[in-house]
């Protein structure tokens, strides 16, 4: 395994792992990933009340469904 692939791989794990402290909380949680040059490369959204997620290409595709779901 080469140092970049190891930095990916390391920086995933760390997402993973936030995304997991932040779990024990019951509120829908919204976070953006990005590639290693800093560009998002999407928004994900996570309700753990219901276990829904969902990934978009946008902000504003992940704020329509918030709407939907939630502000009907």
């Amino acid at each position: 395994m080469n140092k970049f692939n190891f930095l990916l791989n390391l920086r995933k794990y760390w997402q993973d792992f936030l995304i997991w402290i932040a779990a024990s909380s019951s509120d829908l949680q919204v976070w953006q990933e990005s590639d290693w040059h800093g560009h998002i490369s999407c928004w994900r959204a996570y309700d753990p009340m219901t276990g829904r997620s969902a990934c978009f290409g946008s902000e504003e595709e992940m704020r329509i469904w918030i709407d939907n779901c939630y502000y009907r």
